[in-house]
């Protein structure tokens, strides 16, 4: 009989660890993506030098905000994809912010060719403000934003061209 308690109050135990660390992971989800609801409102360096207002930047068409770093092997990947395949979009605003120097920021802006281009602009941000405020831990990190910078959607790590232009297609859907 004591061997029978033991077992079930065991497997009730497990189940019990079991659900905590699920609730734990969602609700951590969850609140990870509450940081990234909307579109921050931080004050980092602009090419010039000058300081710049994210969420100023971003008012009247979708954006797509990248974390990134010159050194990151992913960022300098999706930075050869975006300039390619993005090269025409006139109405998405790409948004590059990086933790290094601005002469850093604009050497990797000028190697890709993505200076050349109305729609892409580059920040530098070596306070960490944008890293502080998502809490992010790496690069590379996308945030894709409709119109009203509100959400769309969001990857941290490499992200696919498919998967960003069906997001850039949410966020011009969204704000129609």
């Amino acid at each position: 009989m004591d061997t029978r308690k033991f077992i079930l109050l065991s497997l009730y135990l497990v189940v019990l660890l079991c659900f905590i660390l699920i609730y734990r992971q969602f609700s951590y989800q969850f609140n990870r993506k509450m940081l990234f609801i909307e579109f921050p409102n931080l004050i980092i360096k602009n090419l010039d030098g000058n300081n710049a207002s994210l969420r100023n930047i971003t008012t009247d068409i979708p954006s797509v905000l990248i974390y990134f770093n010159s050194s990151c092997p992913i960022c300098q990947s999706e930075a050869e994809l975006i300039e390619s395949k993005f090269r025409a979009d006139t109405l998405t605003r790409f948004l590059w912010v990086s933790s290094e120097s601005l002469e850093e920021v604009k050497k990797f802006a000028a190697h890709y060719s993505l200076d050349r281009l109305d729609t892409h602009r580059f920040y530098s941000d070596t306070l960490f403000r944008l890293a502080n405020a998502f809490r992010l831990t790496g690069v590379p990190a996308t945030f894709v934003y409709d119109a009203e910078g509100n959400l769309v959607d969001y990857t941290l790590g490499a992200v696919s061209v498919s998967d960003l232009n069906l997001s850039i297609q949410k966020a011009h859907d969204r704000s129609r």
